[in-house]
């Protein structure tokens, strides 16, 4: 890449300058989320052999597993209900500061550990969990993947990423739903191939690793939901009325989803109070910025920014970013491992 640390900035406004708020050279971590009163968490997917912890908190520049060791220790032949074996994402409840950590309950290129899929449901005024709630097969199925979540009110809303769905999970009743599981619009478009530095992402047997219904977000006034593949094309919506409706079948919710944007690669997005979009553009080492009708607000770019994922915007508005380099992994690139050490946790100030 030709371009350096420092942003460039193509659009109406300024781009923003990212700031260092930490770095690792343990194995990447994956997701990134700030508490009400700025508290960091930073999660490591089990993509190594033995990697613990799982979940741990910034705290004085170092890395504490969180809520507890016990959480964190988990071996092959421990209880998969109490502790973590392979997180993918978790984020904040702004409404009563809650952590909600999304557990895939798989190691990469392994078989699913039985009983393991789960989200965790932790109370950041008590540092206790207070809620743990299991996905059997049927919601979570052979070759499925819980991925990102939202929560709102007591409705959680889970994209499973592996075989294309969408979850509802009603924290007060338990009760799960598994939506738009045989619709294409929940699966990766075959005909996308992500090229990132001049190289065609590929895996061991040189086909692209598709990744189906991932990022997943909701309108300021929860009202809307987003949701896409990483890959693209599209960014589709829905509105949150109509997906918590029981009356309508798969077929009569496809009728009433649209394509919201086309957008490029992204390894994260997030919107902000005013419905902004922030797309992590993977291809070009960039954060995108657009308006709520898809207009470039602000661009910018930086060599550090590799495969940059999950967003958090704290109640100030400051964001923070994790840089995870999924695509210098070996399940990226025929099987060669290009990852480089520091993993990177941005921060930014957007303007208004």
């Amino acid at each position: 890449m030709c371009f350096g640390p420092s942003a460039i900035a193509v659009a109406q406004q300024r781009a923003p300058e990212l700031n260092v708020v930490a770095t690792t050279s343990e194995p990447n971590w994956n997701g990134i989320a700030v508490s009400n009163d700025k508290r960091i968490f930073a999660d490591f997917p089990r993509w190594e052999k033995g990697n613990n912890p799982s979940l741990i908190e910034l705290k004085d520049g170092k890395e504490v597993a969180f809520p507890s060791n016990e959480w964190n220790e988990w071996q092959p032949d421990k209880k998969t209900e109490t502790a973590f074996v392979s997180l993918n994402s978790h984020y904040i409840n702004r409404n009563d500061n809650h952590l909600w950590v999304t557990d895939a309950g798989e190691e990469l290129g392994k078989d699913r550990v039985t009983g393991a899929p789960k989200l965790v449901e932790i109370n950041l005024n008590s540092n206790k969990v207070v809620n743990v709630f299991l996905f059997g097969g049927q919601y979570a199925p052979s070759g499925g993947h819980l991925n990102d979540i939202r929560v709102l009110g007591d409705d959680v809303f889970i994209t499973e990423s592996g075989t294309g769905a969408i979850l509802l999970l009603n924290r007060k009743t338990r009760e799960i739903r598994r939506l738009l599981a045989k619709l294409t619009l929940t699966k990766a478009d075959p005909k996308v191939q992500l090229v990132i530095d001049g190289f065609p992402l590929q895996g061991k047997d040189g086909k692209t690793p598709f990744i189906n219904v991932d990022q997943i977000e909701l309108s300021a006034d929860g009202k809307m939901l987003f949701s896409m593949s990483p890959f693209g094309p599209h960014l589709y919506k829905v509105t949150v009325k109509d997906l918590l409706d029981r009356k309508l079948s798969d077929e009569e919710l496809e009728k009433r989803i649209a394509i919201d944007r086309k957008v490029n690669p992204v390894g994260g997005i997030i919107m902000d109070g005013e419905d902004n979009l922030h797309l992590s553009e993977i291809e070009k080492s960039g954060i995108r910025c657009e308006s709520p009708d898809g207009t470039t607000k602000w661009f910018l770019q930086d060599s550090r920014l590799v495969w940059q994922d999950a967003y958090s915007i704290t109640p100030d508005g400051t964001f923070y970013l994790v840089v995870a380099q999924i695509s210098n992994m070996p399940f990226m690139h025929k099987g060669r491992d290009l990852r480089k050490p520091p993993y990177y946790i941005f921060s930014f100030q957007a303007e208004s």
